[in-house]
């Protein structure tokens, strides 16, 4: 099995002769073992190496929980039950051994798997991990998992645990030990570190032994290649081993850096230089409704410049959410466009390709040849015109035979690998934009992979409070909602499901001295998990003529009519997949609410967030869950995070650390990165050590370590907050903090912010006038928690101008309509309005009559108690 080829492509080795690159997991010293049952902790929460011996004693029983037995009498000997036959062993469901130390105290060994022990001897010596426990008078011992091998005994056992789901942990062992005596092996995998790190052996020891003086004593310094192949897999001693396995995993991170760079390196192309001007891309960029901030500015030149060069770029554009990412690609994309160079930009989304096409439209009339938007399975009609499609756009140009000058892919964490390169060819400059970059991508940031055109300042200024909240504070959640419809506002509820289905969770088993404990599993944990279709109908009960529904499964007409229906506040309430995820611009909404937020990643939480305000302004975010107290560690540490920072480089960091870096051996984009060694677990500190070491030496990297540092400040900080959160919750506080403020500030009052749009003036409104607010009772929500923020009044909109050419090719319009006027607020509500929202002072606004009895808010329904966090 070990030197099949579906072993091998598995781990991706060409040669089983290679498999000494598998890695261990851990090394166990099984120099010694304890022979004296008095001499291991009798707890049961220890393990030992223990050496027993097999005695004639068992007690064997059916899988009907009935004695086995022979002849009418029960079978207590292992000798009598090792006569038997297969037939008799197979309705054995529990075998009890009993084991003797060398001073004669006695054990009982329970076995689930008797078949196995069919050819143990009596009187044999059996070595195994286990737990010694005391139950009465009696002691019983519990192997573990994984047990070594007899030859380990006596030594130190290199424990190898394959690859879940693929190759299992035996398979690698016997791989590994097929070889362990093959000079030609070692010479093999020699070669093989060396070719990956493009350096010679010393070289390669050099690059990753850069901590020698920090060393602690008895730790190896390894002067060959051989030397360290030898401690990764027959170590001398736990020490070695684990030296031995450091060091590969810094060849791993070294290998992968280098990968990396020979992956973007792009050799000169006599077609790669485009005309592209500065001054025609600042001079196009001053027609625009915007300010460059200096980060825009610096990025769109330093983009132009590169596409002058005769080496093709390949270039990312890391910007957070609302830092302009859009405007800085195309302003240099579409002078080359103007000045005869070939233009494809590609999206992962239907609703962002239809968006980025209109918006190139919207800016670009009279200045471009034309917009084709490229449906997949269609012709590309105009091969002259810019080009906007979504993965569909790489077969249609293969079919045309177009390979353009520029490729430009936004929002690239969703794009595979293999549609990220289709296009690519020999002179093609590649720009890639996104929010949060992929762990593949910064990994390539990390060790200058590619041109890097960092934004960090956003055009607007915007105020968004995160909130983790679970189903009882729906209450305070659905009058967020109200509150922010009656302010003329818009409100985005997300779902992960488009279909409502019923979820189990399943309870966990946990030891309680040998026994199990169900206790956990008593209660009830399946719920309906609600999907945007039945939660849109539930919503409209509450909230009639003013809910739309958006989701994949709508056909591109409709989902225009729900975008425009929004746009217009003809229904200010959408509730929403995660479709809205990337790109989606739907101006001033001053709400978003995600259901069942723990099931979605770090990188959509932070792009949902990204669809409040993108004119700028305050707005809320909160991220529901069924039970905090429920939460698993990492999914509530996911949550913290994306409360705690805005930064979208952070959260990147703290996903990369979370999910791991993606492989440049294969196209994965995260999980364990493959190097020249496999089944390495890569840190992000096996990287920043190699970037350390390589920095002193005048490469960069410093920058990366000191980034790497506030992330870790970060997830230290995301753990002491996640750990109150749980307290918070247990001892009943309320989930929803009060957001302090200033008062809001009309529009108009201030200059607008760097980058902001230009709108018309708003209609001229009365002063509000500043007098102390009543002291009123605060409406109790249906959970008795109080949200407590206010929500500034709607910024103006930018409508895009009228009578803008169509598309070339099938591009879906909206379906033409009068502006709809948004519905007549409540009585009170503009008083409150002008008194800045203070809901710690403020009237309960009169609720429709529609509304649901308090136990059952609209849009959140009680869900079956989850039990609490064990």
């Amino acid at each position: 099995m070990a030197s099949s080829p579906t072993f091998l492509s598995r781990l991706k080795l060409s040669d089983p002769d290679l498999a000494l690159l598998c890695v261990p997991a851990a090394y166990v010293d099984c120099t010694s073992s304890i022979s004296d049952l008095d001499e291991a902790d009798q707890t049961g929460e220890t393990s030992h190496l223990l050496s027993l011996l097999v005695t004639d004693r068992v007690k064997a029983v059916n899988k009907d929980k009935t004695p086995a037995s022979w002849g009418g009498r029960v079978i207590t000997s292992m000798a009598e039950l090792q006569e038997k036959q297969y037939p008799f062993w197979k309705n054995i469901g529990r075998l009890q051994i009993e084991v003797a130390d060398d001073t004669g105290g006695i054990a009982y060994l329970n076995s689930f798997a008797p078949w196995g022990w069919r050819s143990t001897e009596v009187g044999s010596m059996v070595h195994f991990l286990g737990t010694v426990k005391r139950f009465g008078g009696n002691l019983y011992v519990e192997p573990g998992a994984e047990q070594p091998h007899s030859g380990a005994i006596g030594g130190i056992w290199a424990r190898y645990l394959g690859m879940p789901g693929r190759v299992t942990g035996e398979a690698v062992t016997s791989a590994v030990h097929a070889v362990l005596d093959k000079e030609a092996a070692y010479l093999k995998c020699e070669r093989h570190i060396v070719a990956a790190m493009q350096l010679d052996e010393a070289g390669v020891l050099a690059c990753v032994q850069y901590d020698l003086a920090d060393l602690a004593e008895g730790v190896p310094v390894f002067s060959t290649l051989r030397d360290l192949l030898v401690a990764l897999h027959r170590p001398v001693s736990v020490t070695a081993g684990e030296r031995a396995l450091q060091l590969a995993q810094r060849i791993d991170a070294a290998s992968i850096r280098t990968a990396a760079r020979t992956q973007s390196k792009r050799q000169p192309h006599r077609d790669a230089p485009l005309i592209v001007p500065d001054q025609q891309v600042l001079d196009l960029a001053a027609k625009q409704a915007e300010t460059l901030t200096d980060d825009q500015r610096a990025a769109i030149l330093g983009i132009a410049r590169a596409l002058r060069s005769p080496v093709p770029m390949n270039g990312l554009i890391p910007g957070d959410v609302g830092t302009g990412k859009t405007l800085t690609f195309l302003l240099p994309a579409i002078v080359a466009h103007q000045n005869g160079a070939s233009l494809a930009i590609m999206a992962p989304t239907i609703i962002l390709a239809n968006q980025i096409a209109k918006q190139i439209l919207r800016r670009f009339a009279g200045e471009i040849r034309g917009v084709e938007r490229v449906e997949a399975g269609r012709k590309i009609q105009n091969r002259d015109h810019i080009l906007v499609g979504t993965s569909g756009l790489t077969s249609a140009c293969a079919k045309a035979g177009i390979v353009p000058n520029v490729l430009v892919m936004d929002e690239q964490h969703k794009l595979s690998v293999q549609t990220r390169g289709a296009l690519v060819g020999p002179a093609t400059h590649v720009i890639e934009a996104t929010a949060t970059p992929i762990p593949r991508s910064l990994a390539t940031v990390f060790f200058d992979g590619m041109q890097v055109f960092t934004l960090r300042q956003a055009p607007v200024e915007r105020s968004i409070t995160s909130h983790i909240v679970d189903v009882r504070s729906r209450g305070a959640v659905t009058r967020a909602i109200r509150e922010t419809i009656a302010a003329g506002r818009r409100v985005l509820v997300i779902y992960p499901r488009v279909d409502s289905a019923e979820v189990t969770k399943k309870a966990k088993a946990s030891k309680v001295g040998a026994q199990l404990d169900l206790g956990a599993a008593t209660e009830d944990t399946t719920r309906t998990a609600q999907g945007v279709v039945d939660a849109a109908a539930t919503f409209e009960q509450a909230f009639p003529g003013q809910v739309v529904a958006l989701h994949g499964l709508l056909s591109d007409s409709e989902k225009d009519v729900a975008i425009e229906q929004i746009t217009s506040l003809e229904k200010p309430l959408a509730v929403a997949s995660v479709v809205v995820e990337t790109g989606i611009d739907i101006p001033d909404i001053g709400l978003v609410v995600i259901r069942d937020a723990d099931r979605l990643g770090l990188s959509q939480l932070h792009q949902l967030r990204g669809r409040l305000v993108r004119n700028g302004g305050a707005a809320e975010f909160f991220m529901m869950v069924e039970s905090i107290d429920a939460l698993e560690d990492a999914a509530l540490e996911r949550l913290m995070a994306c409360k705690l920072t805005t930064n979208g480089f952070r959260l990147a960091e703290i996903d990369m650390k979370q999910r791991g870096f993606g492989s440049y051996v294969d196209d994965s984009q995260t999980g364990s990165s493959q190097g020249v060694f496999r089944l390495t677990k890569i840190a992000p500190a096996d990287f920043l050590g190699i970037a350390t070491a390589t920095a002193a030496a005048g490469e960069p990297g410093a920058a990366d370590v000191e980034d790497a540092n506030e992330a870790d400040a970060l997830m230290r900080r995301v753990r002491k907050e996640a750990e109150k959160l749980r307290q918070a919750v247990a001892a009943g506080e309320s989930q929803v903090r009060p957001a302090v403020r200033d008062e809001p500030t009309q529009p108009g009052n201030l200059p607008p912010p760097p980058g902001s749009f230009k709108p018309r003036p708003p209609a001229a409104a009365p002063r509000p006038t500043q007098t102390a607010p009543r002291v009123l009772p605060t409406p109790a929500a249906p959970s008795g928690q109080q949200l407590g923020f206010r929500l500034l009044p709607a910024r103006p909109e930018v409508r895009p101008p009228a009578n803008v050419a169509p598309v070339v090719g099938r591009f879906p319009s909206p379906v033409s309509r009068a502006t709809v006027a948004p519905p007549p607020l409540p009585p009170g509500a503009i008083e409150r309005i002008r008194a800045g929202f203070d809901f710690s002072s403020a009237e309960p606004l009169p609720t429709p009559t529609a509304k649901a009895d308090p136990a059952a808010v609209p849009g959140f329904p009680p869900r079956r108690a989850v039990p609490p966090r064990g």
